[in-house]
Formats: C-alpha cells, structure tokens, sequence
C-alpha cells in the first residue's frame, strides 16, 4: 500500500498553498486592509491624467471627479465616477485618473481633463463622503 502523502504528493500540496497564499497578497486590496471608518486626507497630483491618493489608506466605495464649474454657467459637471462592486470592499490608494481598479466599476467614463480648469476629487465610504480635494492640472 502506497503512502498517503508521498514526498512528492507533499512538495505539490505544499506548493499549492505557497501559490495561493501569494495570489492572496497580490490581491489589488491587499489582504487586512479595511474599509475606511471616518474621514481620510486625500491628495490630487496636477496632471492631466492625476494620481489620487489618501490616507490612512483604507479601501473607499466611490470616486467622483467633477469639474468645477461656476453656478451661473450651469455649476459643477461630472467627469468620471466609479463604483465599489461590493460595499466595503472598493479601491485602495493610490489611483491613477482614468483607471479602474477590480473591485470597482466605471459610472461615468473619464473624460480629457483641461489644463488651467479647476477640478474637485471626492471619495465615499458606503454614502459618506470622506474626503475631498481640489486640484488644477
């Protein structure tokens, strides 16, 4: 009768579980980190194509963008909104203008930033909103 597990059954099993225990850690949201519990600081590079970014770093369930528009000329104006798939478990800092990380999906498409044009970057936990930044590119 052959053993159970031999050497070479075990260097596969063994494996098997190396692999997935890295899969986990390369997970976009990294394996302990939470969702946001209060208010973040959150920062905007002045690029036409701007990095977001926030701290603590916690997991956040929406980002706007808007362009800040004056009242008169029909006020602020969405360019690019996305969602958390799941509540609680959305994007982690930083993020690039544009690009839609797993765990989200894109509401609204990102459109060309204007350079000079003044910008507002805002993040939600569920529909609070944690933070705010205002930027020009």
């Amino acid at each position: 009768m052959e053993p159970l597990l031999t050497s070479r059954r075990w260097q596969w099993v063994a494996l098997t579980v190396a692999v997935a225990a890295l899969l986990r850690c390369s997970d976009a949201n990294g394996p302990n980190l939470a969702a946001c519990a209060g208010p973040v600081t959150l920062t905007a590079t002045s690029a036409l194509e701007p990095t977001f970014a926030w701290t603590p770093n916690c997991l956040v369930d929406q980002v706007t963008l808007e362009e800040d528009i004056a009242p008169s000329a029909g006020g602020p104006q969405p360019r690019w909104i996305i969602q958390a798939r799941v509540t609680g478990r959305g994007a982690r800092a930083p993020l690039v203008y544009g690009q839609v990380p797993a765990p989200m999906e894109e509401l609204l498409s990102a459109t060309a930033l204007v350079a000079g044009h003044e910008y507002s970057v805002r993040v939600y936990t569920a529909t609070v909103e944690g933070g705010v930044a205002i930027f020009r590119p």
